[in-house]
């Protein structure tokens, strides 16, 4: 998945998804808490995975010793299944919601096999942090490529 989705979520928790990664998606998927450290500190946002993507990290998770897959007990035991109604709109639960420091605005971002829902103001001080030229060539070293 790839891109980059200003949307917002409406009073009842209520977001569209973006029409280019509806297909990705599929018609069920689930929505999970993440984070990642950045130059700026921890940075919350939620993830949508589809089905497979979803199998997969399930599968890789029962691969871990038990004290390793523990730690995976916050990710699956917060995560909701969601299943778009017919004007494509997913309900996010509200703790997911507040993990994330989701309100109104919100970008949704293709990252691969996944996309991320970010609050639109935790979104654009990320991107002004790290869309410079000396980032993208350390990533893209990072990367091999």
């Amino acid at each position: 998945m790839t891109g980059t989705y200003e949307h917002s979520i409406d009073a009842k928790g209520r977001m569209f998804l973006p029409s280019k990664l509806r297909e990705e998606l599929g018609s069920s998927f689930h929505i999970a808490v993440g984070a990642n450290r950045d130059s700026a500190g921890i940075c919350k946002y939620l993830v949508m995975y589809p089905q497979a993507a979803w199998q997969k990290l399930q599968e890789r998770v029962a691969e871990l010793p038990s004290a390793q897959a523990a730690a995976m007990d916050v990710i699956f035991g917060n995560a909701a299944k969601c299943e778009p109604d017919s004007q494509w709109r997913i309900l996010i639960p509200q703790d997911l919601r507040d993990y994330a420091g989701l309100t109104r605005d919100v970008v949704v971002v293709g990252n691969n096999d996944k996309a991320k829902i970010w609050d639109a103001e935790t979104w654009n001080a990320k991107k002004k942090r790290e869309l410079t030229p000396e980032q993208v060539a350390d990533t893209m070293l990072l990367l091999g490529l």
